[in-house]
């Protein structure tokens, strides 16, 4: 029916965790595995959650088409983060490559200095949904290292930045699936 893939560093583990598990609708959810997904996997589990396992070259091609509603999560690996330039190409190699695969992209970065600002503009004309969330308060990390952090077991988020993602979350979910209604 309908698949959404969600893009993120580590450093937003937690919060796409809460997210996928108050999300009642998701009817497979798929972790494209990878250096950091050991950890996230583990605490999607503990939420409740029951991921599968994929490697990127496995990925169905037919996943658009499968029943449901499907979300399929990627983390950011260690090597995109050399430099910013080159955290911009991955991330955007990223979009592009799950844009195929999936009805809606939603890809969590930590303001990175401003380089995701034409991004919806970049991606207007890709075929798919795009939404982009920002860390909070839209504040620049004073290094893309800050990107790379996984799960923050000190950091919480006010209760207005997680309904701010929530919402972002459910805009796109609803686009994807209200664009598959026959």
């Amino acid at each position: 029916m309908a698949l959404m893939s969600i893009i993120g560093c580590t450093g937003f583990e937690r919060e796409i965790v809460k997210l996928l598990a108050e999300d009642e609708m998701i009817d497979k959810l798929l972790i494209v595995d990878g250096s950091m997904s050991s950890e996230f996997v583990l605490e999607l589990e503990r939420s409740g959650l029951k991921p599968e396992l994929l490697f990127p070259e496995t990925l169905p091609r037919d996943l658009k088409k499968s029943k449901g509603f499907n979300v399929l999560v990627t983390l950011q690996d260690m090597n995109a983060y050399k430099s910013l330039q080159h955290f911009k190409k991955e991330a955007y190699e990223r979009i592009k490559f799950y844009g195929l695969v999936s009805n809606g992209v939603l890809m969590f970065y930590g303001s990175c200095e401003g380089i995701f600002e034409d991004a919806l503009v970049d991606f207007r004309n890709s075929g798919f949904f795009l939404e982009l969330l920002s860390s909070e308060k839209g504040e620049y990390l004073k290094g893309i290292d800050q990107c790379s952090g996984g799960i923050r077991k000190d950091k919480v988020h006010s209760p207005e930045i997680l309904e701010k993602y929530k919402g972002c979350y459910n805009k796109l979910r609803n686009l994807v699936l209200s664009s598959h209604v026959n």
